[in-house]
């Protein structure tokens, strides 16, 4: 078989089987020279192929020791040239793609020679018996033949370019979108770690965030959307080969803005508690209450910070102050009451003196009362309820202070 069809051949054997290992051989442009290499590589042993004329000693070398499709047709040499290939991918690279691709297009030159009529030694050194692909002979690609080269060839080519969407999805998404249901959905979300994007009839698009076999969670890029079977159909899927993540972040005693900025972002699920209840709406239904439990919130998901109800306290306040109003009232009048007398037992003694006899007789009389009263006076006992009222007032005045409500728990976001 000539060069040029081995080129075409290897591309073509390659791409679709390593779509089964979803690698795209024209994806990068060093799958598609490793595939073109290695597909021409075993033809180094004669001079005259695109190889041997670039590699002219090596091939000169092998050609007179060995001769043409002997040694580096058989499989020890499928097996030395893969595990070299993939030593060194292992080494440097820390994968096995170029690998694969390499077993898959040197084995392609092999398999296509043994198409031939002379076939080739592939149990070399164990046997020289030829390895052929079929079993009649006129059946078999003849090198002298230029038409049966060029027919080849364009087989080859339209394989290639009828199998390039196989290639560029992968077989098995190739497959399951044939089906298109919600458990191939679900086979390909869990086939690999990636980001599937999802397509279906109705014209809802976007990542698929949580697939079961009977629906799946979607993300737009604005909202998220619940679909489920008879209600949505899978049209198209594939994978973006982006990793699928998602971010786990708790906080503590955060305000309600701060709130607002997390839930702004794509929330997978919401768990908080609040310090006092708020009120929300969701699918239609109100709610008031302190702990919050979500799954999928619309972003900007809006909440209310409910005023409390301070009633209660306004009342017991207008109350203490009162007592304690009226405990104030008392004692001032009892201070007044003695103040006065006081100054009365001062003026009379001041002016005694000057008093007739008669008048001085009233002025002992009065002053002796006075001075009695004054000694036996006990100033108005102080109730327990007006002695604790001021710090129950300052207690109640620090409870109807306007307070931000505060959040506490954990949300999940899903990494655009």
């Amino acid at each position: 078989m000539r060069g040029f069809n081995h080129i075409a051949g290897g591309l073509a054997f390659t791409g679709i089987f390593a779509s089964f290992a979803d690698v795209n051989i024209f994806s990068r442009p060093e799958y598609i020279a490793s595939c073109v290499f290695f597909s021409l590589l075993a033809d180094v042993d004669h001079t005259r192929s695109i190889l041997g004329k670039l590699f002219y000693p090596l091939a000169k070398w092998l050609d007179r020791h060995y001769g043409h499709r002997t040694i580096t047709h058989s499989l020890p040499a499928l097996l030395a040239v893969t595990g070299s290939v993939g030593l060194a991918e292992t080494v440097l690279l820390h994968r096995h793609t170029l690998t694969g691709i390499t077993a898959l297009a040197y084995g392609s030159h092999l398999l296509f020679d043994m198409c031939t009529r002379s076939g080739i030694p592939f149990f070399l050194p164990i046997t020289r018996a030829r390895c052929v692909l079929p079993g009649n002979p006129n059946l078999r690609l003849s090198n002298t033949s230029p038409l049966a080269e060029v027919a080849v060839f364009f087989g080859f080519c339209l394989l290639i370019l009828t199998t390039l969407p196989l290639m560029a999805n992968g077989f098995w998404v190739t497959v399951n979108n044939e089906f298109a249901t919600f458990q191939h959905v679900l086979r390909e979300y869990q086939r690999r770690p990636d980001v599937l994007w999802l397509r279906t009839e109705e014209g809802v698009a976007g990542e698929v965030v949580a697939a079961t076999e009977s629906g799946a969670v979607v993300w737009d890029g604005k909202r998220f959307y619940q679909l489920s079977e008879g209600q949505a159909h899978p049209e198209e899927f594939r994978h973006t080969n982006r990793p699928r993540a998602v971010q786990r972040v708790e906080f503590v005693a955060i305000g309600a803005d701060s709130l607002r900025r997390l839930l702004a972002h794509p929330v997978l699920a919401l768990e908080a508690s609040a310090s006092r209840p708020i009120r929300y709406r969701l699918d239609g239904q109100g709610y008031e209450q302190q702990a919050i439990k979500l799954a999928y919130p619309a972003p900007g998901f809006e909440f209310q910070q409910l005023a409390p109800d301070h009633a209660a306290a306004f009342s017991q306040l207008a109350r203490l102050r009162a007592t304690v109003a009226a405990s104030l009232a008392t004692r001032l009048a009892y201070a007044g009451a003695q103040h006065a007398k006081a100054v009365r037992l001062a003026t009379l003694r001041q002016q005694y003196a000057t008093l007739s006899e008669y008048e001085q007789g009233k002025a002992s009389k009065e002053m002796a009362s006075l001075t009695a009263e004054l000694a036996d006076a006990k100033p108005p006992e102080v109730s327990t309820e007006a002695a604790l009222a001021p710090l129950e007032i300052k207690r109640l005045q620090r409870e109807i202070l306007p307070t931000p409500t505060t959040f506490t728990g954990v949300v999940t976001l899903w990494k655009k």
